[in-house]
């Protein structure tokens, strides 16, 4: 969940993204990774094949295809509509557990992400929480607009990434 958000937040901030070859499934690693490290690209073209056909991966599959679908899909947005990535606004969250949610609006581009999702389990999960968002998830396709329930807006996982 943590590194679902932080791969989303990450996409999406200004600049160019700071991406690591190799690094698009999950990637354990200590430290950065370094770029000398084999990398098994045709496991990478077989998942994004099967995330382009339309499989939705659990976002805690071990072999990361739910990285791959953040990766690939944010990147994709920020190639195919660069307009949506032109300035930064906070989008403030509502309820019990609004603590718990980072949100953002970069122009269009509204990334939600998780944060402390243990605290979060422990504490009761969303509850009443609320988000005021618009546009579609590049992520699971729906749609959503106006005030939404952040446990509806992340069934799927644990960050979304809406656009206009």
């Amino acid at each position: 969940s943590n590194a679902l958000t932080a791969a989303l937040v990450q996409l999406t901030m200004p600049g160019v993204p700071d991406t690591y070859q190799g690094s698009e499934l999950w990637d354990l690693s200590l430290v950065d990774p370094d770029n000398r490290r084999p990398v098994d690209f045709a496991l990478r073209d077989r998942l994004l094949a099967r995330l382009d056909e339309g499989h939705r991966p659990d976002w805690d599959e071990p072999e990361g295809a739910a990285k791959l679908l953040v990766v690939s899909r944010a990147l994709r947005l920020r190639r195919d509509r660069p307009g949506l990535f032109t300035r930064y606004a906070p989008v403030v969250a509502t309820g019990a557990a609004a603590d718990h949610v980072v949100a953002f609006d970069r122009g269009g581009a509204v990334t939600v992400g998780t944060r402390l999702p243990v605290r979060l389990a422990r504490d009761g999960g969303w509850r009443d929480t609320t988000v005021a968002v618009s546009g579609t998830d590049a992520l699971t396709g729906r749609s959503h607009a106006g005030e939404i329930l952040v446990a509806e807006l992340l069934a799927d996982y644990p960050v979304a990434l809406l656009a206009a």
